[in-house]
């Protein structure tokens, strides 16, 4: 099975860039972190593929990436108050190209720094 690319420990972003989202379903805030990371990303030109190889990430892909988000909210969360609410912020973002500042806030709560032996020393 391939890496989630942004979720959880083994994810290609915890291999490759040391922070990734929280495990666990894709609600509000999960989406908001995984926004924020796709906006990281897109700005930079890019991101990695399921097998943790970089490539070009391009406003296509920004936007079906983006926009899968509210697929698997729906798959795993199954609640439609919440998944409404990341299909209303994934618009935003295409429209904005921005986070507003509450989905920052709640972003934040949900990307991980992977932290090592080290930074106890």
């Amino acid at each position: 099975m391939s890496p989630n690319i942004y979720m959880g420990r083994e994810s290609c972003y915890a291999k490759k860039e040391g922070i990734f989202v929280a495990s666990g379903p894709m609600d509000l805030g999960r989406a908001a972190a995984h926004l924020y990371l796709h906006l990281k990303d897109l700005k930079r030109r890019q991101t990695y593929d399921h097998n943790c190889n970089k490539i070009v990430m391009n406003e296509q892909l920004f936007e079906a990436r983006s926009r899968y988000l509210v697929k698997i909210c729906y798959e795993q969360v199954k609640n439609e108050d919440e998944c409404e609410k990341v299909r209303e912020l994934v618009e935003y973002v295409l429209k904005k190209y921005e986070l507003p500042q509450w989905a920052k806030e709640l972003a934040e709560r949900y990307i991980v720094k992977v932290s090592t032996l080290e930074s106890f020393f």
